[in-house]
């Protein structure tokens, strides 16, 4: 029997105050204040992951625990967002067909600038699993693989930490992402913003990079809701990888697995690495 979920009300929006947690880990990056404004920038720059998670609470809000267990989203991250900004999230209409019922989003900072856009969705059943069992889990090297500009290739496999998400790391994580509303402490359910950022984490630790990693669009699809104490690790590989503008890009698929069982998918973009300037004469 094909499970069936009712459609919300849309367009919706919702207001959000971003504010960056205290990871240590910022300490001297363009995500402490004093460095970013040493630098000429008005605040901390806000990881793309946070503005993800941000976005997700309208998913939420729109179709409540059935997005965390069979929903998608997708983001594209346009402008920079600072530490201390407010955004308005708004959704437009739902489009699409019974695979997919999408809403188009748009992030608006406080100066009218659209800082992302990109979709929250729902199908109206179960969504078709990826087989995933010719994928296996490489656990991460102690000193990973140094990769130059243009260096990564499609099908370079990722490696993971292979983990599992304690109740300490379910609460930081709810803190991080400022997230208030009682649904995943209720529930015990690990917040979608922090199951992408574990992701991207250790697709980031699969490489040594030549410069700091710029998150640019995320597509996010759902099948299971993940528990604190489960195992987490991912599958995957390079997807694609190319020069645009000076700039090259990465795109990555990640499979995140809890406990050995698939629970999401993620295709990531995101910049590793700039092209040499040459001197003209």
């Amino acid at each position: 029997m094909t499970a069936t979920f009712s459609s919300p009300l849309f367009p919706r929006e919702l207001a959000v105050d971003i504010r960056l947690d205290d990871d240590p880990r910022y300490k001297g990056s363009i995500h402490e204040d004093s460095v970013a404004r040493a630098r000429g920038y008005k605040a901390a720059l806000i990881p793309g992951a946070f503005i993800y998670g941000h976005i997700s609470r309208v998913a939420l809000h729109a179709w409540g625990a059935g997005w965390t267990v069979h929903g998608g989203m997708g983001a594209q991250f346009r402008k920079p967002v600072y530490n201390g900004d407010r955004l308005v999230i708004r959704a437009g209409a739902l489009e699409g067909d019974a695979r997919m019922r999408r809403a188009k989003i748009s992030a608006v900072n406080e100066d009218g600038e659209e800082v992302a856009i990109g979709w929250i969705g729902m199908p109206d059943g179960v969504p078709s699993m990826p087989d995933v069992t010719a994928w296996c889990v490489i656990p991460r090297p102690d000193t990973p693989p140094a990769v130059e500009a243009g260096g990564l290739r499609r099908g370079m496999p990722l490696t993971t930490a292979d983990q599992i998400l304690t109740e300490a790391d379910f609460q930081a994580s709810l803190s991080a992402f400022g997230e208030s509303d009682p649904f995943y402490r209720e529930e015990g359910v690990v917040h979608s913003g922090c199951l992408m950022r574990l992701a991207m984490g250790d697709t980031h630790r699969s490489f040594q990079f030549p410069s700091p990693v710029v998150l640019t669009a995320v597509d996010a699809q759902h099948f299971a809701q993940v528990k604190p104490g489960q195992r987490l690790s991912i599958v995957g590989a390079v997807a694609d990888a190319y020069l645009r503008k000076g700039k090259y890009y990465v795109e990555s698929e990640e499979f995140l697995l809890a406990d050995g069982q698939l629970v999401a998918r993620f295709v990531r973009t995101q910049i590793y690495a700039y092209e040499a300037k040459t001197s003209g004469r």
